[in-house]
């Protein structure tokens, strides 16, 4: 009874341990790899960016987290985020391999992309840069708009002023 409770014990720890390693395995490093390679996938395409980087798991990570909501994620707390759910990502390349160990079948990536396909990928990069550029013009002319409202109150009791000082100079 008592060595079996040993063995239970020594079993949740290596689980335990065996976890944790795995939630480890990225670091800020490399998520810094895939915010740099960023463009250079966009202009690839997956497949080619894959076979490009000779199919390591960083750049499936990368793959995948592009994909990912959490990509677009501007929060101060954007590195662990990205950590995290690419961690996720790690946890599901890891099982493809094991599966791929066992029945000796390698998944392949989709097919490259057509030239359209990269245009299309290109188009919206390049409208979302707009998007983000649209926002700053707008902050900027909401400044702008308080500026005006600022320096048209001077002017009212500028005028008032001189108004007053004419005003009693004419009696």
């Amino acid at each position: 009874m008592k060595v079996a409770i040993v063995i239970l014990i020594l079993a949740l720890v290596a689980v335990q341990v065996q976890s944790s390693a795995i939630t480890d395995y990225l670091s800020e490093n490399d998520i810094q790899y895939c915010q740099e390679s960023y463009q250079h996938y966009l202009a690839l395409g997956e497949y080619e960016f894959v076979e490009r980087e000779r199919r390591t798991m960083e750049s499936r990570v990368c793959v995948h987290l592009y994909g990912d909501p959490v990509w677009d994620y501007t929060g101060k707390d954007r590195m662990q985020k990205l950590l995290e759910r690419g961690n996720y990502y790690v946890n599901i390349e890891i099982e493809k391999s094991k599966i791929a160990a066992r029945t000796g079948t390698i998944e392949r990536t989709s097919q490259p992309p057509t030239d359209l396909q990269k245009s299309e990928a290109k188009i919206l990069e390049q409208e979302k840069t707009i998007r983000e550029l649209e926002k700053k013009i707008e902050q900027k002319d909401q400044i702008i708009l308080e500026q005006v409202r600022v320096i048209m109150q001077l002017v009212e009791k500028t005028m008032a002023t001189w108004y007053g000082i004419i005003g009693n100079i004419l009696v």
